[in-house]
């Protein structure tokens, strides 16, 4: 399924989204991603079911459910829900929710309804079988879409249409929406207005601001902010877990200084972590033990912890 979502695909237009439960509490999944089909039950599969689907008699497969026991109300909307399934040209875009994820496909357009002979459903092939990505392989993952379309994973019944279809179809084609991409470039030049500010401070200043980035982010110092030793500016422990971390602050920095502090970490000392943080330069360091906050990152941290007032203040 992840790696025909790696191929390059074109961007989605359908004339309709609908949400489409794979059998009861999702028994059918594995079947439906497996062979890249969709199936839909109603007694679809029934010798009577299946007659009035290839006749397209929708009234008469209301009507069968009415026979059935059905109100009036129930057996159109089965009928309806059918229809949908059986008549699409490949024009609706089809959802489902499986665990943390949102897959989606489309039906081969003029594929011929099949019959699984369980007595209940019938299934059509999907063009390029179910995918858990946007167009671009970006992993469509509930955490991150809308609380009204992550909802629909409760639906009782078996297929619906959905709310803001084209809000779907946005995270379908991987685009976001205008005011978004606006809050992007603003994002941005604020990144780069507070990135400015921060190389303007004064070392002992910039030293405290990264104090104050980890005492809001839940550490806590240990004794007196200052330069008490060669390889630490701050001692922080995690009160939460009890880790322990040193933090090395350089205004200014490259690999070989880093290089050099790292080489000093004791390898059974009590900190766990060394968060090497500097607002200019670059360093780099392949060793697990070591977190760089670089400039951009500091940054971002700053702007995150609603730290921006107090940077200009400093400055200004």
């Amino acid at each position: 399924m992840r790696d025909r979502s790696l191929l390059m695909l074109s961007p989605v237009t359908p004339r309709a989204v609908r949400y489409v439960k794979l059998g009861e509490g999702g028994m059918w999944e594995s079947d439906c991603f497996a062979r890249g089909v969709l199936r839909m039950g109603f007694g679809s599969d029934a010798d009577r079911g299946f007659a009035l689907c290839e006749a397209r008699d929708w009234d008469g497969f209301a009507a069968m459910w009415r026979e059935y026991g059905k109100a009036p109300g129930v057996a159109t909307r089965f009928a309806n829900e059918t229809r949908h399934f059986v008549e699409d040209d490949g024009s609706i875009l089809w959802i489902t929710f499986s665990g943390q994820r949102l897959l989606w496909a489309t039906l081969e357009p003029g594929s011929p309804l099949q019959r699984t002979h369980d007595g209940d459903s019938t299934a059509r092939p999907v063009v390029g079988g179910w995918r858990d990505t946007d167009i671009n392989g970006l992993p469509l993952i509930k955490g991150n879409l809308a609380g009204d379309l992550v909802s629909l994973a409760a639906y009782r019944g078996t297929s619906c249409s959905v709310p803001r279809e084209d809000y779907v179809v946005r995270k379908v084609n991987g685009r976001r929406a205008d005011e978004v991409e606006a809050a992007e470039i603003a994002l941005s030049a604020m990144r780069d207005a507070t990135l400015a500010l921060i190389r303007s401070l004064q070392p002992d200043d910039f030293e405290l601001l990264v104090d104050l980035l980890f005492t809001q982010s839940g550490w806590r110092r240990v004794g007196i902010l200052g330069r008490t030793q060669k390889t630490l500016d701050l001692d922080l422990v995690l009160p939460s877990t009890g880790e322990r971390a040193m933090v090395q602050v350089k205004s200014r920095t490259d690999s070989r200084e880093l290089a050099d502090y790292v080489a000093q970490l004791e390898v059974d000392g009590p900190h766990k972590r060394l968060f090497y943080a500097f607002h200019s330069g670059e360093a780099l360091t392949a060793d697990p033990r070591v977190n760089v906050l670089g400039p951009d990152r500091i940054a971002d941290m700053t702007l995150d912890a609603g730290l921006m007032r107090w940077v200009m203040e400093k400055v200004g």
